[in-house]
């Protein structure tokens, strides 16, 4: 027993070491890559426009989280956003803006680098939820702010099919659906 006294400790890591090395490594994901620019773009102006901020609910804004049925859901502890969801979000925006618009000074918030954009347009995130390996939908508020008014204002809800029960086809699903809101609120710029 006196022997065995001095080796616990070490025996003990071990174990502890073993313990970890047996747990999945962490996945991390981005909202896939940006579709294709549009084949005319339109020329840009020296208007600056800043995209946020965008808020999303706490529980998804690193976690990717299925919803299984009801109220039961499975928080995907091992598969993670690459960044905060809400900065991707705005990021991703700002650039299809500056893509398909004639706001090419298109920044997302809190980056920016405009001091007194002429537009801005903060989004508040009501659920961006994948239901099983089906179906994504994203619900979101989104406004159009001129010099401190509110010159525009919309509530987006939209579903896009995951093509394969897969977390990066669950993903790529999340970033279409961004794209499609980047797309309404481009047809809402003045």
């Amino acid at each position: 027993m006196k022997r065995l006294l001095p080796a616990l400790p070490a025996l003990v890591l071990a174990a502890l070491l073993g313990a970890c090395s047996s747990t999945p490594p962490l996945q991390f994901y981005t909202l896939g890559p940006l579709p294709p620019a549009p084949a005319s773009t339109p020329v840009g102006t020296s208007v600056g426009l800043v995209v946020g901020p965008v808020n999303v609910p706490a529980t998804i804004d690193r976690l990717l989280i299925v919803h299984l049925d009801g109220s039961r859901a499975d928080v995907a502890e091992h598969h993670r956003w690459a960044a905060p969801l809400k900065t991707e979000i705005a990021r991703r925006i700002a650039t299809d803006l500056a893509r398909r618009s004639s706001y090419a000074r298109s920044v997302a918030w809190p980056q920016s680098s405009l001091a007194d954009p002429a537009l801005s347009v903060p989004i508040d995130v009501l659920r961006f939820e994948a239901d099983g390996f089906e179906r994504v939908t994203l619900e979101a508020v989104w406004t159009l702010r001129q010099a401190g008014r509110d010159i525009a204002s919309r509530r987006f809800s939209a579903t896009e099919t995951i093509t394969a029960p897969t977390y990066e086809a669950l993903a790529s699903a999340h970033g279409r659906l961004v794209d499609a809101l980047a797309a309404e609120i481009a047809a809402a710029l003045p």
